[in-house]
């Protein structure tokens, strides 16, 4: 009988966590599918014009996820008062988040408006990229201070319980984003052809567009987080404090994670115009597995979250541990495909032989790392639902400047060895990092956290 309820239990749970995680995998599908296509159109316009999104769309979200990451705090805090039942309170936290939002999305925008022109002379110094990167980063910003936001706002919904309002926000602008790139880039439907400014302007469309849905939601009096925008002009620092204080880690991670990004980048770029192009190419292809990790990675927050705030331990434990059994199922079985059949995932990338035959054998080695990635994401997951926010932060700080880049440094400039050696740096990267994950949630400590 009670082997038939903890069944029971396991069930709920698992389809508790389905219906979590399956729009936030939804949600990153359509980001990398919009991503995608605006690549592939501006592409078309010519190599300068390519040079300039690529760089100013890279330059415009990366900085704006990392103010972004202030949802990470909100999200937690959110959780435990939904589960403890304090829905108000939970409004009022999310009030407080969005205000916080509010001032860095226009200092953020500002900033790239006014300084677009001397950032990219210091980017480039091709002086058609400069040129039509700043206009770019003109115009994004003005979409910029409708992100951050926005971000924040999808947090404090997931950490409520609600991951398909942010699902729909961002499906409905990728949507735009691709029909407003289409018109304008070439002057179809009517529209003047503004090329990269009428892809920038897409994109800006389409992040307003974004933001009047999921604010649209919020203020409707309907959902999980109800904010009334007549009544936030009250300012709470001690919780801004609070919120910010729990955010700090998160962007820090997510600083740490791009600049070793870069780091790796411009190593990797030393062996060679084909490895670097095969490299890109084998990144593009395995982002695809990161769709799963990232949706459980949201449940398990969500789950988390809301179970401590109801006091219940041995339920967030047990979601943990579903959350992550189910990741790393369903991102092995991707691993299996790209061990399988890499030449016909690469082969969706590029037409170039000696390119996609490279990118393979690195995707092939890839699948290796699959099931720890899960892990790692996960129980990230897991420790950030809970309000531990530095022990992510810490572990992504030591695999990535400790193991990673070292590693990778080794195979390029000592051991001056090929690009799949780059990424067998990577599987042991990844290894350490589920490790250390691993170790950082069987402590338990997590569980003690009050917010």
């Amino acid at each position: 009988m009670k082997q038939a309820s903890q069944a029971g239990n396991r069930y709920l749970l698992r389809k508790r966590i389905m219906s979590l995680a399956w729009p936030a995998i939804l949600e990153m599908i359509s980001g990398t599918i919009v991503w995608t296509v605006d690549t592939a159109m501006v592409g078309r316009l010519s190599a300068g014009a390519l040079s300039a999104v690529g760089l100013g769309a890279q330059l415009a979200f990366t900085v704006t996820f990392v103010f972004g990451a202030l949802g990470v705090g909100t999200s937690a805090m959110v959780a435990r008062s939904v589960g403890a039942g304090e829905n108000k309170r939970a409004d009022y936290i999310a009030g407080q988040a969005l205000l916080i939002s509010l001032v860095l999305g226009a200092i953020l925008g500002l900033l790239y408006n006014l300084g677009a022109v001397p950032i990219f002379r210091a980017l480039t110094r091709d002086p058609v990229v400069a040129s039509l990167g700043a206009d770019y980063l003109k115009i994004v910003a003005v979409g910029v201070a409708f992100m951050v936001p926005t971000l924040v706002m999808n947090s404090a919904l997931r950490g409520a319980g609600n991951t398909t309002i942010p699902m729909i926000s961002a499906a409905t602008g990728n949507i735009l984003n691709i029909i407003g790139d289409y018109a304008l880039i070439f002057g179809n439907l009517g529209f003047p052809r503004l090329e990269v400014k009428g892809a920038a302007i897409a994109t800006t469309f389409a992040q307003i567009v974004a933001a009047a849905v999921t604010f649209g939601y919020v203020s409707s009096g309907f959902g999980p987080i109800k904010l009334d925008f007549r009544k936030l002009s009250r300012i709470d620092l001690k919780l801004m404090g609070r919120i910010v204080s729990l955010s700090l880690p998160a962007s820090m991670e997510e600083l740490s994670y791009s600049a070793s990004r870069l780091i790796s980048a411009i190593w990797i770029n030393r062996l060679g115009t084909t490895a670097f192009a095969a490299h890109q190419v084998a990144v593009s292809a395995e982002s695809m597995s990161f769709m799963p990790g990232y949706g459980f990675s949201v449940a398990a927050s969500t789950m988390v979250g809301q179970n401590l705030g109801a006091r219940d331990e041995k339920t967030a434990e047990l979601a943990a541990w579903e959350a992550a059994r189910l990741s790393v199922f369903l991102m092995s079985t991707v691993g299996a495909v790209f061990f399988l059949i890499p030449g016909q995932i690469t082969g969706l990338f590029t037409n170039i032989p000696e390119v996609g035959d490279l990118a393979a054998r690195c995707l092939r080695i890839g699948a290796f790392e699959q099931a720890t990635i899960a892990v790692a994401m996960t129980f990230g997951g897991v420790l950030r639902g809970a309000g531990d926010t530095k022990g992510p932060f810490t572990v992504t700080f030591v695999t990535l400047w400790l193991v990673r880049l070292p590693l990778i440094f080794t195979v390029v400039f000592i051991l001056r060895a090929g690009l799949e050696y780059v990424w067998v740096a990577t599987v042991i990267q990844y290894f350490v990092e589920a490790l250390l994950m691993a170790h950082k949630f069987k402590k338990g400590y997590w569980k003690k956290i009050e917010l």
